[in-house]
């Protein structure tokens, strides 16, 4: 299977988990047991480990949403192998520069799926906009972002898109991962979701 393919249908297969999980908090269906193999149970623990990244590692977090996924285990026999996991927050986030980098791995008796979600950004210049009649001062960045997924299909790279839910930023996708990004300098850190609704911060922490 050629890789483009091969990572449709990774996306396709971690989108239905998502669903699922998400369903699960709402009610407790009654569906027809259908017994997944290969690729989905390590999906599974992608998206898990998007869910822990969002909440910034909150403890309460992954231990309620690790025994809902017990649970889903074991009513729906998705076959997830028992894991043990790490979790790493690396993080320097300043005016003019930063990065940030979340990584969990799962493991068996050996690695078994590796989740990064990096992000770095590099103040170029300003410039000045109105908004709403007023001259407003804007900090100018290079943002590079993007997701690594390790398991047993190999290795995907995501590149999420991000939006603005304050729509003030001027954002523009240059392509591989990179963003140009203006923020208002008396609005930094300056807070940006991407599609799974993880917080990427410009300008500050």
């Amino acid at each position: 299977m050629k890789r483009k393919g091969q990572f449709l249908l990774l996306a396709a297969i971690i989108l239905a988990i998502s669903l699922l999980i998400s369903l699960s908090f709402y009610r407790k269906p009654t569906p027809s047991i259908i017994v997944y193999r290969g690729y989905v149970q390590a999906a599974e623990l992608v998206a898990l480990a998007r869910v822990w990244v969002k909440s910034d590692f909150c403890p309460v977090c992954i231990a309620k949403t690790s025994q809902e996924l017990i649970q889903l285990n074991q009513s729906y026999r998705l076959n997830i192998p028992r894991t043990t996991n790490t979790t790493l927050r690396d993080r320097v986030l300043n005016l003019y520069d930063g990065y940030c980098n979340y990584t969990v791995v799962f493991y068996t008796k050996k690695k078994y799926v590796r989740v990064v979600v990096y992000y770095k950004y590099q103040y170029i210049s300003n410039y000045f906009k109105k908004v709403k009649g007023e001259e407003i001062l804007y900090y100018n960045y290079t943002l590079r972002y993007f997701h690594v997924y390790e398991g047993p299909w190999g290795t995907v790279v995501k590149y999420p898109v991000l939006r603005d839910q304050n729509q003030l930023a001027d954002i523009r996708y240059l392509g591989s991962g990179l963003w140009a990004v203006g923020v208002p300098s008396n609005s930094t850190p300056y807070v940006l979701l991407d599609e799974f609704e993880i917080k990427v911060k410009v300008g500050g922490s």
